[in-house]
């Protein structure tokens, strides 16, 4: 009996355990089927939802203003420490006016180009300098090209522009045409001003750099336009003269010296643009008529040189007589040279065409080929002369040195600004083939500059030589001159 209770137990007990299983795997597989459903529903539900998506709008993002370089080097570092403490600036090694030229060996035009920007300090300018990136326009400037933000544009406004051997009026209003082309292309944003000079006369748009809005624009170019419309005011108005010198150069070259494009380049070097383009009809103060040599004079060198000339003939009776001698011709021939180009204007009216502009009263009689008589020399001139003429002249050297120093002192750490200089010459014109003589010309030394600042030069070609309409006759003016009593 009790083995028979003790099966029954066990009988139970199996079918109990069978039971409980049976009921487990039923639980786990609907358990799963629910699983499965739901996460099938799940992946249906996230194709609904990719056939509409919803995007968020991306914030725009306005440009920054960079802090100037200088600030950026002198901010101390951050340090996190237990204790209150101050940073010591880590001040940035900027030379002293005069120094520059001991940091790096000066540039020279004889025998090859030295690199006028050393490795070390070619500091082109980037972002971080800038105000606004997306200023940046691409410039065109009668052949030389460029990309910047900040653009300043120095243009030769004198007579030379116009004489008859570089086109005349037309060569100039050829380059108005073309400079409201470049400033007419530049974008809203650029930042840009324009230099004008006239020998020692120097006019700037602005003081300061101005976007080039279509209001700028336009101001700019009617600006530059009233200029060498009235043949007989040739250059800038005394009243249009308004740039001032902001600093003190320590340079080799008065500040009275600094004439042409090089005092244009001076006033565009002190609104620290990116690049720089220079249209300039000659290199110096002083451009020979016939060899087109040309340089910067030391003026109070030359005034010093002639009065001791003079002193030394006036000294003895013998050369005095040669020097009235040669006075007296030489205001003769001035008196027909005046005379000459009197009349060549008159036929140039009669027949529509522009005046002539000269460099000097001399110029018409090379014209005509009438020479003027070679001034007397005294006899041991060079002994008694405590100058000679060459130290009348600065050097390419003096004149690179002072062009160096006046873009370092005003750059300093920003960067060296890209240079890139345009010459006007007539259509047709060919430099010369001497070199010894080649080397001293306006365009020898533009290019010669331009290598070595990494810029560029180029010709602008303006319309053909103007020839004078009258073959006129010495002798002939010489008669008519007596005739009317002059």
């Amino acid at each position: 009996m009790d083995i028979q209770k003790k099966k029954k137990k066990i009988v139970a007990s199996s079918a109990a355990l069978i039971s409980i299983g049976i009921h487990v795997a039923l639980i786990l597989g609907v358990g799963g089927m629910v699983a499965l459903k739901f996460y099938r529903k799940q992946g249906a539900g996230f194709q609904v939802e990719n056939q509409n998506p919803k995007l968020e709008r991306r914030k725009l993002q306005m440009p920054v203003k960079a802090e100037p370089f200088i600030e950026q080097m002198t901010k101390p570092k951050l340090q996190t420490t237990s204790r209150i403490t101050a940073n010591t600036p880590q001040m940035v090694n900027i030379p002293e006016q005069g120094e520059y030229v001991k940091m790096a060996p000066m540039p020279t035009f004889k025998g090859g180009y030295t690199n006028f920007v050393q490795m070390d300090r070619t500091m082109e300018f980037n972002s971080k300098y800038r105000d606004v990136s997306f200023g940046i326009s691409s410039i065109d400037f009668f052949g030389t090209r460029g990309k910047a933000e900040k653009v300043v544009v120095v243009v030769d406004t004198s007579k030379s522009m116009l004489f008859d051997d570089r086109g005349g009026l037309g060569s100039y209003q050829m380059v108005h045409e073309d400079l409201k082309e470049v400033i007419g292309n530049m974008r809203s944003a650029t930042l840009f001003n324009v230099v004008l000079f006239d020998h020692e006369k120097v006019s700037i748009f602005n003081p300061a750099m101005v976007p080039a809005t279509p209001n700028a624009k336009t101001n700019v170019l009617e600006w530059v336009g009233g200029i060498n419309t009235n043949l007989a005011r040739v250059g800038l108005d005394t009243e249009m003269v308004n740039y001032a010198q902001k600093k003190k150069y320590d340079i080799p070259m008065e500040t009275s010296d600094i004439t042409g494009w090089l005092k244009g380049f001076k006033a565009a070097a002190e609104l620290q643009p990116e690049i720089i383009f220079v249209l300039s009809a000659d290199w110096g103060s002083v451009t020979t008529m016939r060899r087109n040599i040309s340089y910067f004079m030391k003026t109070s060198a030359f005034n010093a040189y002639q009065k001791m000339r003079a002193e030394l003939f006036l000294s003895d009776d013998d050369q005095k007589e040669r020097v009235d001698e040669y006075m007296e011709e030489f205001h003769m021939l001035r008196t027909a040279a005046l005379k000459m180009i009197e009349l060549e204007n008159q036929a140039r009216i009669e027949s529509e065409m522009q005046p002539k502009v000269v460099r000097d009263w001399d110029e018409i009689l090379y014209d005509n080929k009438i020479l003027l008589p070679s001034p007397p020399v005294a006899e041991r001139q060079q002994e008694s002369l405590e100058i000679s003429p060459v130290e009348t002249r600065y050097t390419d050297e003096e004149v690179l040195e002072s062009i160096f120093v006046i873009i370092m002192d005003n750059y300093r750490q920003k960067g060296f600004p890209k240079l890139n200089f345009v010459m006007l010459t007539a259509d047709g014109y060919s430099k010369g083939s001497v070199e010894g003589i080649s080397l001293m010309t306006s365009d020898a030394k533009f290019s010669g500059l331009a290598k070595m600042v990494d810029g560029r030069f180029r010709y602008l070609k303006g319309m053909p030589k103007v020839d004078n309409l009258l073959d006129q006759n010495l002798d002939d003016v010489l008669e008519l001159l007596d005739t009317q009593g002059l």
